[in-house]
């Protein structure tokens, strides 16, 4: 199949330059002005026309922009504006397209002409909700298209409906719907009539009412629509594939290859390919790198003028005198740069130096890495999936690294630490209580160790208040050291929030104890158990002790020089002179920030709990085995009496976990729950509003979903469930109370046996929220003050994967914006903090309790990637050292720019290259033909690779 090209009008030449041209003496005929009149055009109406003349046999379509849709149906010169109605009082044109189209129209039959419909935001929801309206339009479109073919015999071949929104309002309004009924209409009151084709501009779509904010042009509801004679309701379908990247999005291709594949294996799945035009691009955009402004857009011929050296920034026009006010920067030339996956042209302009994700030093800490790279959608970037303490100690008045005496069941481990704030190298202790042995001869228990001690023992010059510092190791969710410091009790680990963030990852940490008096001379602190494998480490005096919560940071080797920009020409030689280099630069980085989440307590994909043999091969684990998820029921306390011929102290109820859950290495758990119910919950009672998310596949008919504020450890059958219910087909809500069910709610709900489903679980202040993935499923509220609990997932007749497990709480948020640069090791002012009204807690974390920190403001946090100034600094030539801190968890960082304060950018523009790239998977997918927004803006060379229409 030949491919086809189309194109619209826009950059025309005006009727005022087009008389320059020709004039036009009666309908259709002639007279020519001055052939070459073109030539001192501007630049997009010069090339509109060269296109047109030099490369019309090659156009097969062209749509004539110009007919603009009111919200009451009433048809306007778009270009003229919306005062300028078509048709007057008497139902004839009186506002015809500019005289330059009507000239090609004239001139070029082999062209198959549109008239196009537009309609754009707001008016669109209306034109869809009020038929009058529709009939208003299609009597007055259908009027103005007859005239056209009876001024234009036999070049009319169709009619092409352009309405475009932005947004989708929710499903019940039935907008898909609404809009295949009257592009219906359109079919059979005008179209078949007039014996014309229909032609509909459609956003990019990559599936079944995705994305969600397009779903009103739904391609599968479109293309179920008949018209009156049973065939389907356009003839062809426009896919508007540009503008992935757009004014206000980060700098990008215009059309993406992973994206437009997407679209193009969605549009194969419904639509006809053969009467399917995928939209490209002519144009380009140039976005600002040295402030947070929106792009705009460049045609190829300007992208040439910018790397030629003829442009350079400005700021605008001046409110008073309506003048550019231009940068004092050279005018530099400056290289393209090929991008391999679009096959776009890049154009970076006063900018000095710039570093992709690979160029980064990533900076480890405490010799374990803190800053990850990772891959989204073919992209790569740059995070910390979490914060980590770089405690700070303003001074440090003695550093006990070792105990100085160990008695009776006390030992040293092979635990150690080194951190960055000490030279010594911290070594774990263990504490226990006495041991017995059990002689069964005389049925008692014998001690055969003390209970044991660890003494550390210090003296200071002079009596005073310092800070108690311990260095300790929590490798499990429930430790306690026990400690007398000076003959006072302390309990290191009691009264922490429970969203403590040193739990088991990372282990090893500074604990913060308090405030302590200490005496002039020897001082004593003696540790005299430790709980749930925890162990003391050291422990360190010192006055102004932070945590100094941070996530990763970045290190950019970079190196300013000044660029040449042409000097004299001498016998036909340009002469390179040295530019002047800017007096400020600014650091640019493009980051992907987000809105405060939940506090994140656990995060597990599970495949970092499993073992392996000598050989390689996975060993069987159960999960509900751990000391991370226990099962529930009684453990016997080790002691001195002796019972059941063993010595023990006490029992204990312990865990909320039940059945076999064995881990894979494919970061997924698996319980096989067919026949029984089976549960896996961390074992710890939270004490806070949770905000709970599982990723979970059932693979039989059974039950499976998220069980939270489960109260009574050691047992499995009280709390509330959230499930999928692939034998009722249902979500359900359920409460349990010692095995006693109720039902709080349930709806209808379709369950795919394998799939993966995203639940979520939001509870506060006793209103229960339940999502599946981002679509809400229950809004329930329930009785009581229920303020603690357990909380995992849940099975019931089925084998049941779960791929991740999420826990966070509601009584803190932690901001995902914050960003430092130090420039030689000069720390910056920290950056990009938005001014809320909560104060930070010592670890960092936003103290606000509830579902949304940000309700009812409006700070300006993009779900996009953005440009933005990290900092501005003195500028310099040469090499320097930066490092940019990524002070929040979750910020994600892409590239990183150094430029002209005053005005520096970066362009993407479409060339051949680019063109032949969109070209080739058009072809693949066997589509119609390529259509170019908008001829005039584009690389000319692309005619070369087109065929004759």
């Amino acid at each position: 199949m030949s491919m086809q090209f189309m194109s619209w009008s826009l950059n025309e030449p005006s009727n005022a330059q087009f008389l320059e041209f020709a004039k036009e003496e009666e309908a259709g005929e002639w007279t020519i002005m001055n052939r070459d009149a073109y030539l001192d055009w501007p630049g997009d109406q010069r090339n509109f026309w060269t296109a047109f003349q030099e490369h019309n046999e090659k156009i097969a379509s062209f749509g004539l922009h110009d007919f603009g849709v009111r919200e009451n149906g009433t048809v306007y010169h778009y270009k003229a504006g919306t005062s300028y109605p078509v048709l007057n009082q008497d139902g004839a044109i009186q506002y015809w397209a500019r005289n330059s189209l009507l000239y090609l129209m004239d001139h070029y039959p082999n062209v198959e002409w549109f008239l196009q419909a537009i309609c754009f935001g707001s008016p669109v929801e209306t034109m869809l909700d009020q038929e009058e309206n529709q009939s208003t339009f299609i009597r007055q479109f259908r009027s103005i298209v007859s005239q056209y073919m009876t001024r234009f015999p036999g070049r009319i071949k169709g009619i092409e409906i352009d309405f475009e929104k932005s947004s989708s309002r929710p499903r019940e309004a039935r907008e898909a719907e609404k809009y295949r009924d009257f592009l219906a209409r359109v079919k059979n009151e005008i179209a078949i009539p007039l014996q014309l084709k229909v032609r509909v501009n459609l956003h990019a779509m990559t599936g079944d009412f995705a994305p969600y904010w397009y779903q009103w042009t739904d391609y599968r509801t479109l293309a179920e629509g008949r018209d009156e004679r049973g065939q389907m309701i356009c003839d062809e379908w426009q896919i508007m594939s540009y503008d992935f990247a757009h004014n206000n999005s980060a700098p990008g291709p215009s059309t993406p290859v992973w994206w437009l594949k997407q679209v193009l294996a969605h549009v194969q799945n419904v639509f006809p390919s053969e009467s399917v035009w995928i939209g490209n691009a002519a144009y380009g955009r140039r976005w600002p790198l040295e402030s947070k402004r929106s792009g705009t857009a460049v045609r190829y011929w300007q992208m040439l003028m910018w790397q030629n050296g003829i442009f350079k920034h400005h700021i605008g026009r001046d409110p008073e005198t309506d003048a550019f006010t231009w940068v004092d920067q050279s005018y530099v030339p400056y290289t393209g740069l090929h991008d391999e996956e679009s096959g776009y042209q890049q154009t970076f302009s006063h900018c000095y130096d710039r570093f992709r994700v690979a160029y980064a030093d990533l900076l480890p800490y405490n010799n374990r890495p803190v800053i990850y790279r990772s891959t989204y959608q073919g992209t790569e970037y740059i995070t910390s999936y979490s914060k980590h303490q770089r405690a700070t100690f303003e001074h440090v008045h003695a550093v006990l690294h070792q105990p100085t005496q160990l008695t009776g069941n006390a030992t040293r481990t092979n635990t150690t630490w080194r951190s960055e704030q000490f030279s010594q190298t911290f070594q774990g202790v263990a504490v226990g209580d006495a041991r017995y042995l059990a002689d069964h001869d005389l049925e008692r228990c014998v001690k055969d160790v003390d209970a044991g001690r660890a003494v550390y023992r210090f003296t200071l010059p002079a009596a005073g208040t310092y800070e108690l510092i311990a260095p300790v190791y929590f490798p499990y969710l429930n430790p306690k050291i026990h400690l007398l410091v000076n003959g006072t009790p302390y309990v290191i680990g009691e009264g922490i929030p429970s969203w403590y963030p040193f739990l088991v990852n990372p282990d090893r940490h500074f604990y913060h104890c308090g405030t302590f008096s200490f005496t002039e001379g020897e001082n004593e602190i003696v540790v005299t158990g430790t709980e749930d494998s925890a162990q003391l480490l050291g422990l360190v005096l010192s006055t102004g002790f932070s945590h100094n919560m941070s996530g990763g940071m970045v290190q950019y080797n970079v190196n300013l020089q000044p660029p040449k920009k042409r000097g004299t020409v001498t016998e036909g030689i340009v002469n390179q002179v040295e530019a002047k280099m800017p007096k400020k630069m600014a650091l640019t980085a493009e980051l992907l920030r987000r809105p405060p989440r939940p506090a994140i307590f656990w995060e597990d994909l599970f495949g970092s709990h499993v073992v392996y043999d000598e050989s390689g091969n996975q060993e069987k684990v159960n999960l509900a085995e751990t000391n991370y998820y226990l099962q529930a029921g009684t453990q016997v306390v080790h002691g001195g009496n002796y019972e059941n011929r063993q010595c023990i102290s006490s029992r204990k109820a312990v865990g909320y976990s039940s059945g076999e859950w064995v881990p894979y290495r494919e970061n997924f758990v698996e319980t096989d729950a067919r026949g029984r119910q089976n549960q896996l919950l961390l074992n710890k009672r939270l004490h806070f509003f949770p905000h709970l998310e599982a990723d979970l596949s059932l693979w039989d008919r059974g039950s499976a979903g998220i069980r939270f504020m489960a109260s009574n450890v050691g047992a499995t059958n009280d709390g509330y469930l959230f499930l999928l219910d692939a034998v009722q087909q249902q979500f359900l809500l359920l409460s349990e109370e010692n095995g006693e069910r109720q039902v709080l709610a349930s709806v209808p709900a379709t369950i795919y046996l394998g799939t993966r489903y995203s639940l979520r679980v939001r509870f506060f202040e006793g209103q229960i929220l339940c999502f599946n993935g981002t679509t809400q499923v229950f809004s329930h509220r329930v009785q009581g003050n229920r303020v603690q609990g357990a909380h995992g997932v849940f099975a019931q007749g089925a084998r049941v994967r779960c791929h991740r497990l999420h826990i966070a709480t509601l009584n803190r948020y932690e901001p995902m914006e914050k960003v430092q640069a130090i420039v030689d090791g000069e720390p910056q002012p920290i950056a990009l903090e938005e001014d809320r009204p909560y104060d930070y807690d010592e670890f960092g974390y936003l103290m606000y309790a509830g579902l949304n920190p940000d309700a009812g403001t409006s700070y300006g946090i993009s779900n996009d990637y953005e440009n933005l100034t990290v900092a501005v600094v003195d500028s310099w030539e040469g090499a320097k050292t930066i490092q940019l801190r990524v002070v929040d968890a979750g910020v994600w960082l892409r590239n990183f720019y150094i430029g002209d304060a005053e005005g520096y950018s970066l362009a993407w523009n479409s060339d051949i290259e680019g063109f032949i790239t969109t070209l080739q998977l058009i072809e693949e997918a066997e589509c119609k033909g390529v259509a170019m927004w908008t001829l005039g803006q584009e690389d000319p060379t692309v005619f070369t690779y087109l065929p004759r229409a």
